[in-house]
């Protein structure tokens, strides 16, 4: 359905939010892969020291990181077969 004389923005208006949107995004790619580096840098004895149970928990942070990943993949032209549903893993992390 084709917007009104009144819904129509101005160019100007249109441009600044793809522009935005885009920044924000790559913004985003960038926060993910400082992220994705960082949760590569925890070891297990971290894990300990920091008091994360073993089993599921851990299990839901590599699959998060595993999510990253491929969404970065994505993000940079590459093919991904994704190995888990997204909004199922960040759920899980959201809820933990």
């Amino acid at each position: 359905m084709a917007l009104t004389e009144l819904q129509l923005p101005k160019k100007e208006f249109f441009y600044n939010r793809l522009q935005s949107s885009a920044s924000q995004m790559d913004n985003l790619m960038s926060h993910w892969r400082n992220l994705i580096e960082f949760i590569n840098m925890v070891t297990v004895a971290d894990l300990d020291t920091m008091g994360v149970a073993a089993g599921q928990v851990r299990v839901d942070l590599v699959e998060f990181r595993t999510v990253l990943t491929e969404m970065v993949s994505l993000y940079d032209g590459n093919s991904v077969v994704p190995t888990n549903n997204p909004s199922v893993v960040i759920d899980k992390i959201r809820q933990m």
